[in-house]
């Protein structure tokens, strides 16, 4: 049983002379299909790298934030012109912005409930946030509070999981978690009592339950929901309400359909960011552009390689048109021959690709931060549709470069051919 069994019987007999061609082609056959694989292994190497990096990048991110931020929308002044029933003609009028006081969400349960059903949301949290100050003696310095549940707040942002001492899940209502920034100024640690003063006055002295580094920022403090309302002395109510999705790219269609049902301010981390999502798209647009690239310069080494195979079995063509061959058998043998190099050299390049991406993955950077862990010097991704989709495309280029000298061959005139 050889390879061509397997093919539709009419078009074996093409088969086993594209077969024989392949074979009897020695070095030349595996040039052609190191050029098909050298194209592939350079596709999934180059998409692995840079897809790695912008996964690698948009997690660093959006990982620590919420997706969503609901808010209740500052008020504007509305000119005398736009008011309804006001008198026609000219009208002089100056709009004052009064100094930002963001208005508490008081129903913030009926928020949850709605934000729920929307499509595409992962969780939902209600907190309350605020700037303050954290001192320990005479040494004040500021402070970003946020206070919420934290087994909500940690599907948020998971602040445990760059915990370096203590905890934060089961936080109690008397005790914080602050950044390792903070603690290092304040030159405090796990267990000391430190006193947090936020913007309305309400001082509160809770103790240090867990102190936490993610490599970014300073100034951060976490503490329960209802310390979070008694330092900022909102009552019952909540100032924001964070969404996490599952999708980042659809952040943007559920803040607009949040901002329609409940009439509010929802900013979607792509419009807080606008430029980190264009240099996304630029990236990506560089990574398709160079595939490519890489693939058209491989068809042009595979139809060279072609070209000059047809010419070496220019008497062997003649003889087959002299006993009967059709042009249309001539064209399915070299277009096979290419089929085969196609799917030999794409098979070859992706087993090598992944290997090799693979292999770039395991050397580790020295760690840069407190409580770090080692990560990848090379941040390459292996995703099976884009694999499949560098093979596809070589398949496709190559076909494409067999197409000349198979139809070349085609025309080829039996009694020139065989002189």
């Amino acid at each position: 049983m050889t390879i061509t069994t397997f093919l539709p019987r009419q078009i074996r007999f093409e088969g086993q002379l594209a077969w024989r061609h392949l074979r009897s082609g020695g070095g030349q056959t595996w040039l052609t299909i190191a050029a098909v694989a050298s194209g592939v292994i350079i596709v999934i190497f180059i998409m692995g790298l840079i897809f790695g990096l912008q996964r690698k990048f948009t997690a660093l991110l959006t990982d620590a934030i919420p997706h969503v931020t609901v808010q209740v929308p500052e008020g504007k002044p509305i000119p005398y012109a736009d008011l309804p029933g006001s008198r026609p003609g000219p009208t002089s009028s100056r709009s004052e912005m009064q100094a930002p006081q963001r208005k508490n969400i008081d129903d913030w349960r009926t928020v949850l409930s709605i934000a729920d059903t929307i499509p595409n949301v992962r969780t939902v949290s209600p907190a309350v946030a605020g700037q303050g100050f954290a001192s320990k003696g005479a040494n004040p310095v500021g402070v970003s509070l946020t206070g919420a549940d934290p087994a909500q707040q940690e599907l948020i942002t998971p602040v445990t999981r760059n915990l370096i001492a203590g905890h934060y899940i089961g936080l109690a209502a008397d005790e914080v978690v602050i950044d390792y920034e903070l603690a290092k100024d304040l030159n405090v640690g796990v267990g000391d009592r430190i006193r947090i003063t936020s913007i309305s006055g309400i001082p509160e002295p809770p103790r240090i339950a867990g102190i936490y580094s993610k490599g970014q920022g300073r100034g951060s403090a976490y503490v329960t929901l209802r310390t979070g309302q008694s330092m900022l002395g909102i009552g019952n109510s909540v100032n924001v309400v964070y969404v996490k999705v599952y999708d980042i790219y659809g952040a943007d269609a559920v803040a607009e359909r949040l901002a329609v049902l409940l009439d509010c301010e929802a900013k979607s981390w792509s419009s807080e960011f606008p430029n980190f999502v264009t240099s996304l798209q630029a990236q990506a647009a560089s990574a398709y552009l160079i595939s490519g690239f890489t693939l058209i310069a491989s068809s042009f080494a595979i139809a060279s390689v072609l070209i000059v195979s047809v010419q070496r079995k220019a008497k062997q063509i003649g003889i087959l048109k002299s006993i009967g061959a059709r042009k249309n058998q001539i064209l399915l043998v070299f277009l096979l021959e290419g089929l085969g190099i196609a799917v030999a050299g794409s098979v070859m390049g992706a087993i090598a690709g992944i290997a090799v991406v693979y292999l770039l993955s395991l050397p580790k950077q020295a760690v840069t931060r407190v409580g770090g862990v080692p990560e990848s010097l090379f941040p390459l991704m292996l995703d099976p549709l884009y694999i499949l989709a560098a093979m596809g495309a070589a398949t496709l280029a190559t076909l494409l470069a067999a197409l000349l000298p198979a139809r070349s061959a085609a025309k080829m005139n039996p009694v020139d051919a065989m002189r």
